[in-house]
This record gives structure tokens, sequence and C-alpha cells, in this order.
């Protein structure tokens, strides 16, 4: 794996984030390094909660299981049998600390579009054998996966295949250490990306400048060319935006801009506790910072460094939007969770006052990981939206219960997916 040197190392950042994050101190590999690995885990208690959950084991890594109602929107406990549970809806073995993997997968196996291009077995047109490092056997483990999730019936899936592609690929994930969902999820997009790349022959990198004098819709065509000429796949189609950063000279007003691609968006809470708003994230994420002193830039206009301000906005939208909220404080000062409860339309979320795009702006959400407990102990959970039956279930490793759309948007949300509206 092209990983392994940065594994050895333990840097603690994937190559997704290296590649394309701007989010600062977030892609710290300091801090990556020092808290992936204290959180996430499993208690005793829900472990043989699990184990007596799971009735009987069946070949191919399925164990009959039924869906439970004792998170459902009526408060009372239940189940309703494995033949007439729809598919979709199937649990998954808690291997030992792999909660984090199990909420990022119970996520991304209600991403309708993935869906449909892994259970069409659509991909297979697509496996890149050139110069994938795992020549498409990531992305058709993760097939068998989804597959096996979306049988009729509900069933508890072992997801060990998939893991052992998931630590080949990215040997970071080695072992059952806890880990964050997060990078995992970054991870694992990476290596299905690679697996079915389009491009098979990767032209070296274009590095110069693009030209300034391009109006801001050429510069970020022409940006947005050059990352498909070595980066194009259908993960890319889904989940890929494009941000664009401005930077804007504080004595002659000169704006220069440059464009980055982003899988996910790492969202700053502007409060410690209470409750805050899903805009007011995206306000703190997308205000103005002024760069002075040795931060000044050079005024492309001005021929000398100037004080000068520079802000984000969301200039290509992608079909699937993935916010991270950052509630692991990054400084000494503060090492605790941030406990605010983030609050968001579920239907309706409209981006359009943090976005330059002059398409669609609104997004519905489908499915949120959740992490309950301490920065040192928690667990991983998730909600979800079956894209077929639009009913909401919560996933707890190998438990699966119906629930309301009301129990969505809690404090514990850490990954949130919205798809853009048509």
């Amino acid at each position: 794996s092209r990983f392994s040197a940065r594994d050895e190392e333990d840097i603690g950042t994937p190559s997704t984030s290296r590649r394309y994050s701007i989010y600062g101190d977030d892609s710290s590999s300091v801090y990556r390094r020092d808290y992936t690995r204290t959180y996430g885990g499993r208690t005793d208690s829900k472990d043989e909660a699990d184990s007596r959950f799971s009735v009987s084991s069946y070949q191919n890594g399925y164990e009959r299981d039924s869906i439970d109602n004792t998170r459902g929107s009526s408060g009372t406990s239940g189940g309703s049998s494995s033949s007439t549970a729809p598919g979709g809806t199937g649990g998954l073995k808690n291997l030992g600390n792999t909660c984090f993997m199990n909420s990022v997968i119970q996520c991304l196996s209600n991403t309708k579009l993935l869906v449909d291009y892994l259970l069409t077995d659509t991909y297979t047109q697509d496996i890149n054998t050139t110069n994938s490092s795992m020549k498409g056997s990531l992305i058709k483990a993760f097939s068998t996966l989804i597959k096996g999730l979306w049988k009729p019936g509900s069933r508890v899936i072992d997801p060990s295949s998939l893991k052992g592609a998931v630590q080949r690929f990215a040997p970071r994930f080695s072992g059952y250490n806890q880990e964050d969902s997060q990078e995992f999820l970054r991870y694992l997009l990476e290596g299905l990306h690679e697996d079915v790349n389009r491009v098979t022959v990767k032209p070296q990198p274009i590095n110069t400048e693009i030209d300034s004098s391009l109006s801001v819709q050429e510069q970020a065509m022409e940006a947005w060319k050059r990352y498909l000429r070595r980066d194009d796949s259908k993960l890319v189609d889904i989940f890929v935006g494009q941000l664009k950063s401005t930077l804007r000279c504080s004595t002659c007003d000169y704006e220069s801009v440059t464009f980055e691609p982003f899988w996910d968006l790492s969202l700053p809470i502007p409060a410690r506790s209470g409750e805050v708003t899903l805009n007011e994230c995206l306000e703190a994420f997308t205000k103005e910072e002024i760069l002075d002193g040795d931060e000044m830039p050079t005024c492309a206009r001005c021929k000398t460094r100037r004080r000068c301000t520079k802000f984000f906005s969301l200039y290509k939208l992608p079909k699937v939007l993935v916010v991270h909220l950052k509630r692991f404080s990054p400084t000494e000062r503060f090492r605790s969770k941030l406990s605010s409860t983030v609050t968001f339309p579920l239907t309706s979320l409209d981006v359009s006052k943090f976005s330059d795009s002059p398409g669609r702006c609104t997004y519905s959400c489908y499915a949120v990981s959740n992490h309950s407990g301490t920065l040192y102990s928690g667990h991983y959970t998730a909600y979800a939206k079956n894209p077929k039956t639009c009913e909401w279930h919560y996933f707890n490793d190998s438990r699966v219960s119906k629930s309301s759309s009301s129990n969505v948007i809690s404090n514990e949300a850490y990954l949130l997916f919205f798809e853009l509206l048509t």
C-alpha cells in the first residue's frame, strides 16, 4: 500500500486530508495522532448485549437477527420478523472496537447514488487494475458487504473481509485500535475511488498557477479540469465538491482566488455547550480571517506584501455533502469534547448564503454518524434514512431499530450526510 511509509512514521492524516484539507489545525498530524486512538471503542456491557442479541451463525458471515424497536419512535420494545424486514436494515458485527467502522458503513449503505452503483454491479466496468494499489479488491469487498446489508430480511453481517481489505490499503487500521470515524471515512472513500479511477495512466500534475486574468468561472473550471486529469471516478462524481478561497487586499481591494477540491467539510462549532445551528457553524467556517504581520501575502496588484482578508465559500456543490463537526478540541488547554447540539433542517438545508454556485443549493439529511461518550472512551452509532422506504433507522452495531426523524438531531451527531435535492 502506498500508505505504508506514512503509517510507519505514524502520521495520522490520510491522503485525502493531506491533499485536500484546508481546514487549519484539523489536519495537524500531532492532533490526529493524539486523539484518534482515544475514543470510539466499545464497553463490555455493550459487547455482551450484542452477543445476547445475535442468535445463531450462518454461512458467509451472516447471522440471523431481527430489527428491534427499542429506540423507535413509539418508545416500545418489539421486533419485526426477518422475512418482512426491508433491505438495507441489516446490522454489523462488532469485531472489537470497530463501531467507528460500522457507523460509517451504515451511513454509506444508505447513500442512494453509491448503493445503486454497487448493487447493479456498474462498478465492475470501472475497476482500475493499472494504478490502483488494491486492483479492485477493496471495492469488491465493500460491494459484497453492501449487498449483504441489502438482502431482504434483517441480518447481521460480519465485516471482517472489508476490514481486511481496508487494512491492506491503509495499514494504520490493522488490529483493533479505537479510531475516528471521519478519518476512517476519508481513507475508505479514497481507497474506493482508487479502485474505480477512470484515469489509468496518471499524467504529471500541472503546478503552474492558473491565469488570474481569466474570469472566476474560468479559473474554477480550469482547476476542476486539472483535478479530474488525475482523479476521476464515480466516487468523485458523488462526494467531491470545490471550495473557493478568496484573498482581498486591504489597500487596493484586489481579489485573488484559488480553488480546492474537498471530500468533506470540517466545521468548527462556535459554542462549547448548549445549542447552535449548522448555519452558525458554516458562518464560522466562511468568516473573514485577517492575515497580518508574518502572515501577510503578496498582493498581485500592489506587488508587495499587504494586510489581507481571507475567506472561503462553496463553489461547486457535491451531490453528497459530508459535514464533519469538530467536537474534539485540538488545543492543550481544552482537551474535551464539545457537547453542543447542532440543529439543522432535515429536509431543506439551504446553503446558498455560503455558496457561489449558480445551481441548486438545498440539501436533505439522510444519515448521521454519532459519537457518544468522552474524548477518552466512547461509542459510535448511526441514524440513516432508507432510500427505498424513506424510514429512519438507528444502527448500533448488530442491533437495528426503527426510529423517528425527531431523534436524529442530538449532541452526539459527529458526521452529517446530506444529498443535494433535484
